[in-house]
């Protein structure tokens, strides 16, 4: 696999663009097509209930809406076109529930999607949820203050033997070199019929050894820590520079309402997560 055509979520705000600034990097590094997506959000109609308040005023919004998508794609295109990158500036205005699934249906043609730790407009949890879910292709989440196209000296794998686990994988072998230190994360493994070997990570690490990468398999305890918090307890002492795991073991309904592993990773970690499903 080859990162040959990258999306990016294209916000106008400080942490927006310090993303683009890193994505023009990632996409040169890679030699590949960036597409920079940038989404306004339709108002919501309230006026069905306020009956003195005229209609055209709503399509006044939208336009208006529209307007200013378009306005922040010719800025982007503006600053884009200063780059030494092929790329391409999309700009859509959509009501905030649809913003999800415009974004995945983006995501579905490139080989990966950048994503912010979060963005102004709150939708960042719907546009990952769903970019995940839908485009059958990998998220890249990018706390601010990194550099993505100095990723992968030491990634380090999150392994439970799951098929999303597994998907990650593949997913990051454009990250994965013979230079770079793989480091093979397990915590409290336990050997199941339908998951570990009689070795837990023995197997994973003998595929990845084969395909001329430096393995180590980390299994630890997690002492009563929740996974993220040991989880990045571990990346941070080992020096990892990406992470990489699959999405939403559980539901994204129990996550969403208790909270879970995938959440918390993506809302604390201080280094970027490739996930995949």
């Amino acid at each position: 696999m080859v990162f040959k055509t990258v999306l990016v979520y294209a916000e106008e705000s400080d942490e927006g663009a310090e993303l683009i600034t890193q994505a023009v990097s990632f996409a040169r590094h890679h030699d590949a097509h960036l597409v920079a997506l940038t989404i306004g959000l339709q108002p919501i109609q309230p006026y069905a209930s306020m009956v003195d308040v005229p209609f055209t005023g709503y399509i006044d919004d939208i336009q208006a809406a529209r307007e200013s998508v378009k306005e922040t794609a010719e800025r982007l295109d503006a600053k884009l076109s200063t780059e030494a990158i092929s790329f391409e500036v999309r700009g859509v205005s959509l009501p905030v529930g649809m913003v999800g699934a415009e974004f995945a249906r983006h995501a579905r043609y490139a080989d990966i999607a950048l994503l912010p730790q979060s963005n102004g407009a709150g939708t960042i949890h719907q546009i990952f949820d769903a970019t995940l879910f839908e485009s059958g292709h990998p998220v890249l989440v990018t706390p601010s203050g990194v550099r993505l196209n100095e990723i992968g000296k030491t990634v380090a794998i999150g392994w439970d033997a799951s098929r999303e686990a597994v998907r990650a994988i593949a997913d990051a072998r454009p990250f994965l070199t013979p230079e770079t230190d793989v480091r093979v994360v397990m915590f409290d493994p336990r050997v199941t019929i339908d998951r570990h070997g009689a070795e837990p990570g023995a197997d994973l690490a003998t595929m990845l050894v084969r395909q001329g990468l430096k393995v180590s398999v980390d299994t630890l305890a997690r002492n009563d820590r929740s996974f993220a918090n040991a989880f990045l307890t571990h990346a941070r002492d080992v020096g990892a520079d990406l992470i990489v795991t699959g999405g939403y073991n559980h539901s994204r309904f129990s996550e969403a309402l208790f909270g879970g592993a995938t959440r918390d990773l993506l809302e604390t970690s201080p280094v970027p997560i490739l996930m995949s499903r």
